[in-house]
């Protein structure tokens, strides 16, 4: 099985396919009817699910290391986040899923931190789960009109902090080898934290690195918006 590599040209095919059924699989079903609206939730909430499964499977018995295969990373809450949204149509579920899922699940996709490449399974498993992630958050944005505003930037980075901060003493109970979140080590794999700090101020740069992200996830709505006031005005 060949070893991956960021810059195949397999992974470069797949994530350019990835992202766009993310972006026009929501569009092509938002004139369709409700119950095939309702067929493209539930194939993404078992999806996610199948995932997350899957990964604890790979961990837990695969490698025998349960300590790895808990959800507790960051995609695992934007994965619970779209779900709870799509069952309980919450904006505050969509905003996290939105800011968390984006950043998290679209670095993820850019940057898989597996050992194979395609088709080995991880690969597979790694690029559809992150995909049904932001593939929810389009479906909210599209289908269901939900958009974030300029305040639930700040909103959503200090829920974010507090799960942050909350991660430290979780790695510490669960015990080696966890590194939810990546607080103790930088996640494995070619990515932008090659050029952060060595651990532990690899957080920080991290933490800069996610505030600068979510308000420029949020910049084309500013941008839209300071449109409309110019052309009302």
């Amino acid at each position: 099985m060949k070893l991956f590599s960021l810059s195949s040209p397999s992974h470069i095919i797949i994530t350019i396919i990835c992202f766009l059924l993310i972006i026009y699989l929501p569009k092509f079903f938002a004139t369709k009817s409700d119950l095939s609206k309702k067929v493209l939730v539930i194939s993404i909430i078992s999806l996610i699910l199948i995932n997350q499964g899957m990964d604890f499977f790979r961990e837990g018995y695969g490698l025998n290391e349960w300590r790895l295969g808990l959800p507790l990373h960051l995609c695992d809450f934007s994965s619970a986040a779209i779900i709870l949204y799509f069952i309980t149509k919450k904006r505050e579920f969509f905003l996290f899923a939105f800011f968390a899922g984006i950043s998290g699940a679209g670095m993820a996709l850019l940057t898989p931190d597996t050992l194979y490449s395609f088709p080995h399974i991880d690969y597979i498993r790694h690029m559809v789960g992150h995909s049904m992630i932001i593939m929810g958050v389009a479906y909210a944005i599209i289908i269901d009109s939900q958009r974030p505003q300029l305040r639930d930037v700040h909103r959503v980075l200090f829920v974010v902090s507090i799960f942050l901060l909350l991660m430290y003493p979780i790695n510490y109970l669960i015990g080696s080898p966890a590194n939810y979140w990546y607080v103790i080590e930088k996640p494995p794999g070619l990515n932008v934290t090659e050029f952060m700090r060595d651990p532990p101020y690899h957080m920080i740069d991290i933490y800069i690195l996610a505030i600068i992200v979510c308000y420029l996830i949020y910049l084309p709505y500013f941008i839209k918006d300071k449109i409309i006031i110019t052309k009302s005005s």
